[in-house]
């Protein structure tokens, strides 16, 4: 089956436009730290509070979009994203600030299963290739979101922030008018083998512990890179602000070329996975951020902008990886699948954020990144207990038999 790169396209802007929120939150409370005096603890708080509320609910999502026609969430998630954003700027304390963190989570939330599901039938028989163009559009509007918080604040203070409204508003509506061919995507592409692998999962004589232990154990792996990928750019920022006394225009520039990196590294990793292994490319960024992450606080200048941008290729990279894992793990539920790994599993970095700003708090700025370094060798650890390729063909044998 053929990739259907117009429906990917589309899907991928829609994408870029639900994450660019995402990517700007950090740099507007880089600068709404000063206007509600926030500690370092309250940064990880409002960043946990965007995360929990996009990664609590995806999976719910998930299941909606297994069981009923949802086309809607598409539309719906990218205008919520940026309304729950565009009220950052207009809050008028702490609690409103993290309501409003809340909402456009939860537009993100909406968003993802329903689109990665798209996506999934769209890629044809390049699963992960296919997936890595839907999910460069996010890693990209991640990465535009620091450039376009700084732009917006530069050109109307706080108040900025309705930018992002305006600018998801007509995104959800561009998707709103195109949501029939979204929808032809789904019924022109035949059903047998989803129906066929749920079938298995229903009838099979495999036990729970072998269906869903790698689907668990792949779950933790996500959650150790989310750890590391949202305390870089939760604390990369505050790092070059409070700590090394850049600006905030320096600051959201590197912040931009971690992001940035990251779009080359998801172009990069799905079609690694698909020549290589899904496994072997997980284990390989896993591998390549321990040494990153300890040179970081040891290098200043040039090398010092190369390391933030291997470091943004490197833990970006298996993204799209992740997801066609989780959707190969349960072929008969691919927006579950697709929910607790780009919603549960990397939601849970807000959580990784929340721990990082205490030890921010306690031990200063250049700790966070030493204690950062644990994340990735967890997560090598565990991701050399995943199914190999060819297991992973075994399995699918076994769950269609």
């Amino acid at each position: 089956m053929k990739m259907n790169k117009k429906a990917l396209a589309l899907l991928g802007t829609g994408h870029a436009i639900t994450d660019i929120n995402q990517g700007a939150l950090p740099i507007i409370l880089v600068f709404l730290q000063p206007v509600f005096a926030l500690s370092q603890l309250q940064v990880g708080i409002v960043m946990m509070a965007f995360n929990l509320s996009s990664s609590i609910i995806q999976p719910l999502f998930g299941v909606m979009s297994d069981r009923f026609k949802a086309a809607w969430l598409v539309p719906l998630g990218c205008l919520t994203a940026g309304l729950g954003m565009a009220f950052t700027g207009f809050a008028p304390n702490f609690p409103t600030l993290l309501l409003a963190a809340l909402v456009s989570g939860l537009g993100v939330a909406a968003y993802h299963p329903e689109g990665s599901k798209f996506a999934h039938l769209a890629s044809g028989d390049r699963k992960a290739s296919g997936m890595s163009l839907f999910s460069v559009g996010g890693n990209l509007g991640f990465a535009m979101g620091p450039i376009l918080a700084s732009f917006f604040f530069a050109l109307a203070g706080l108040s900025g922030t309705a930018g992002f409204l305006v600018l998801n508003g007509i995104m959800a509506l561009f998707l709103w008018i195109f949501l029939t061919n979204l929808t032809g995507e789904r019924t022109a592409t035949p059903a047998p083998t989803v129906k066929k692998a749920k079938a298995g999962l229903n009838t099979a004589g495999v036990g729970a512990l072998v269906l869903f232990a790698p689907m668990a154990l792949l779950v933790m792996v996500v959650i150790m890179r989310s750890f590391t990928h949202f305390g870089m750019v939760t604390f990369l920022p505050q790092y070059y602000v409070h700590y090394l006394q850049h600006d905030q225009a320096y600051a959201a520039t590197l912040t931009s070329i971690f992001l940035f990196a990251g779009v080359l590294g998801t172009l990069a990793g799905g079609p690694a996975a698909d020549r290589w292994g899904l496994k072997t490319i997980i284990v390989g960024s896993m591998s390549v951020l321990v040494p990153i992450l300890y040179l970081f606080t040891r290098t200043e200048g040039l090398l010092l902008i190369i390391l933030v941008a291997l470091a943004g290729f490197a833990v970006i990279s298996t993204f799209a990886v992740t997801v066609v894992f989780a959707q190969e793990l349960l072929p008969g539920n691919v927006g579950l699948a697709s929910g607790l790994v780009i919603g549960f599993a990397i939601g849970m970095g807000g959580v990784g954020a929340t721990m990082l700003g205490w030890v921010a708090d306690n031990l200063g700025l250049p700790a966070v990144f030493h204690v950062m370094m644990i994340f990735p060798v967890v997560g090598l650890l565990l991701a050399l207990l995943l199914p190999s390729r060819e297991q992973l063909a075994r399995r699918a044998d076994m769950l269609n038999s």
